[in-house]
C-alpha cells in the first residue's frame, strides 16, 4: 500500500529503508511544520 503526503501530491512515500532515528526526526519536522502552518493561518485569519 502506498501513502502520499497531504493526500493530493500522489508521490509515494517509502520510509521503510530509512533509519528509525532519521524517520522519527523527519516525522517530528513534518509535524512541527504543520503546526507552524496552522498557527500562521490562524494568526492571518484574524
Amino acid at each position: 500500500m502506498r501513502r502520499s503526503v497531504g493526500g493530493r501530491s500522489g508521490v509515494p512515500v517509502r520510509l521503510g529503508a530509512v533509519d528509525p532515528k532519521t524517520r522519527n526526526r523527519i516525522m517530528a519536522g513534518v509535524l512541527a511544520l504543520m503546526f507552524l502552518v496552522v498557527a500562521l493561518a490562524s494568526a492571518l485569519g484574524r
